[in-house]
């Protein structure tokens, strides 16, 4: 008889009232059966090990439900994680593999909200919101051609989770800004037109 183990990983987005549900199924034979529901075409899905080193990488190619067998069993004892990269969020699911044993910790999942970055009317807004604090490093270049980038903000905000920042810009610079925020070994770009 075929055991499977089962559990489901529901839990709330701080961005929105939606739920993700991720399904992990461990067969007899080793391999793990992944599910994910309310995927979006473009997201990406990683397997990383402890050390941040990406393993697997695969760009979701149909939006709706994700589903994927893997044999995680042939991986070396340690820590690994499967990283949801979706357009608001980073999705973090802790595994560790022991003796081709694949356990779950869902007691450690996370999520990262990306930084939102908007321009409009010669203002750059920046929100970064999360429930853990970290350092947050934001700097802004502005380009006057598509070579060519002038640093012109750089600034570090420490020990925080919720950051709202608006840059006025003058109204004579009308060219393309990016906008580099790092925050815990992440860095996130955003370009940004006026």
């Amino acid at each position: 008889m075929k055991h499977i183990l089962v559990f489901a990983i529901v839990f709330a987005t701080l961005s929105s009232n939606a739920t993700e549900t991720a399904l992990f199924t461990n067969e007899e034979d080793g391999r793990t059966t992944l599910v994910f529901e309310n995927v979006l075409q473009g997201d990406q899905l990683l397997v990383k090990d402890a050390f941040g080193l990406v393993l697997y990488n695969e760009a979701i190619n149909k939006s709706g439900q994700y589903n994927k067998s893997f044999d995680l069993t042939t991986l070396p004892n340690g820590n690994y994680f499967f990283e949801l990269d979706k357009k608001s969020q980073i999705r973090i699911y802790p595994f560790n593999v022991v003796n081709t044993t694949v356990t779950f910790d869902k007691e450690n999942l996370k999520v990262i909200n990306k930084p939102r970055v908007k321009g409009e009317d010669n203002t750059i807004f920046i929100i970064a919101d999360n429930t853990e604090k970290a350092d947050y490093t934001i700097e802004l270049f502005y380009g006057s051609t598509i070579d060519s980038f002038e640093k012109i903000y750089a600034g570090t905000f420490k020990n925080t989770a919720t950051i709202g920042k608006k840059f006025k810009l003058l109204k004579d610079k009308q060219e393309e800004y990016l906008v580099v925020i790092t925050t815990k070994d992440r860095t996130f770009t955003y370009s940004i037109n006026l």
